[in-house]
């Protein structure tokens, strides 16, 4: 039978299983009582051990009177286990009806089959495709192998980094070339990254306007500022959480350039060099006094310093995600993702993680997707593909689940109707 799990018991099992990620947290749980959810913390115990264990999510359907359920990238168990997968289930499905609930969704934390950088199967590797069988075996319905965002409540494609007993210049040097260039120029001075908090007005304010710029910029409507600071909040109890800020130093940026200007025309100036190399110094010269013109004026309208890239960062478990992330366009070229990426990798690796999660892409991998450059960055990191299983749907209550389903697409119509009145 299934028991109630403490925050502390259930936070020290999950951050341990295998399949963990922040999901899978009472901090997760938290945050989604702000936006009207109500957490469970459920588990199977034998002998006071915790054999298998997930966060639930219900919603009260006001129509109905009855509760929705999901299990955020759960369940916590073993998945090589189907007795016990099946023992679960039970227990789960006896604990919605209990609660009146119509159906619980999963989609756990498992993978489908193992790919690579590039998105292609590795031969061999490893894969949970019997996983998906037992599943469908027992009752669950599948939500398919599907490809894009908006098809799962989370993304089923992911691009992960592994970093497990590796140091930091045996991560970089698997970077892809270009990547390696722009990190390092990244780290020429004029970058700096500062984490702030929810209660530094200021700078909060700053953050969201670069994560509500990105949003804009790139086609989808940003998280509100109340959910960024309950996100920090939540988190931020056991330091869980980093939210941070890349700031440009202008003065420090237009020193690099007069240094590298005075360089080349010291080049220039000597006598012995051919008439090809002084065409090419030439033009390096004059491109060099055009971003000091650039600066010059920027510093005149924004000062000395300003903020250009922003990041929120979640720490549980043995993996760092890169969740939330955005930059103003037009100071894409002083290369704070890139910074901004190194930087938290580091802080990965010096605090003994596993992996550092880039979360989520789409399972296109050509450049015809309108997706191509999010994944593309990702992979100039040397982060994997992760295919998941995918999203699993248990009904629990068949009569109420065909009037809910009837309702949820009038919604959607409604709202679609109203998105472009």
């Amino acid at each position: 039978m299934l028991e109630q799990l403490t925050d502390e018991e259930f936070n020290a099992y999950a951050k341990t299983h295998p399949n963990n990620t922040f999901f899978q947290s009472s901090y997760w749980g938290d945050l989604k009582e702000f936006t009207g959810w109500k957490k469970h913390l459920v588990g199977l115990k034998e002998n006071n051990q915790i054999l298998g264990a997930t966060l639930l999510l219900s919603k009260k359907v006001p129509i109905l009177s009855k509760n929705i359920f999901y299990a955020p990238r759960g369940f916590l168990l073993d998945y090589d286990n189907f007795e016990f997968i099946s023992k679960f289930t039970k227990s789960i499905v006896q604990y919605t009806q209990k609660n009146k609930g119509i159906f619980f969704k999963i989609n756990p934390y498992v993978i489908y089959q193992e790919r690579d950088m590039n998105g292609n199967i590795v031969k061999e590797g490893k894969n949970h495709k019997d996983v998906v069988s037992y599943f469908k075996k027992i009752g669950y319905q599948h939500n398919g192998f599907t490809i894009h965002y908006g098809k799962d409540l989370e993304p089923r494609w992911l691009s992960v980094l592994e970093i497990q007993n590796k140091n930091a210049t045996e991560v970089f040097n698997d970077f892809r070339s270009s990547h390696k260039r722009k990190v390092k120029k990244s780290l020429s001075g004029w970058l700096s990254l500062e984490e702030i908090t929810s209660n530094d007005t200021e700078k909060f304010d700053i953050f969201k306007h670069i994560m509500s710029h990105t949003g804009e910029r790139r086609g989808y409507i940003d998280r509100t500022e109340d959910y960024y600071k309950k996100m920090y909040d939540a988190f931020s109890k056991d330091q869980k959480v980093k939210i941070v800020l890349v700031k440009l130093d202008l003065n420090q940026y237009e020193k690099n350039l007069q240094e590298d200007f005075n360089m080349l025309q010291r080049k220039l100036e000597n006598s012995a060099i051919k008439e090809g190399e002084q065409k090419d110094l030439t033009e390096k010269i004059n491109h060099v006094q055009k971003n000091i013109k650039e600066v010059l004026e920027l510093k005149k309208e924004k000062g000395d310093q300003l903020y250009i890239t922003a990041g929120v960062f979640l720490l549980f478990g043995t993996q760092v995600t890169y969740l939330f992330g955005g930059s103003y366009d037009q100071y894409l070229k002083y290369l704070g993702a890139y910074y901004m990426q190194w930087k938290m990798i580091e802080y990965a690796i010096e605090n003994h993680y596993n992996a550092y999660n880039f979360y989520g892409i789409t399972g296109e991998f050509d450049e015809t997707s309108p997706m191509y450059g999010l994944f593309d960055f990702k992979r100039g990191f040397h982060a994997d593909v992760v295919e998941l299983i995918g999203e699993f749907t248990y009904v629990v209550n068949k009569p109420y689940n065909i009037i809910y389903n009837g309702i949820f697409e009038i919604y959607k119509k409604v709202k679609k109707w109203r998105t472009h009145k």
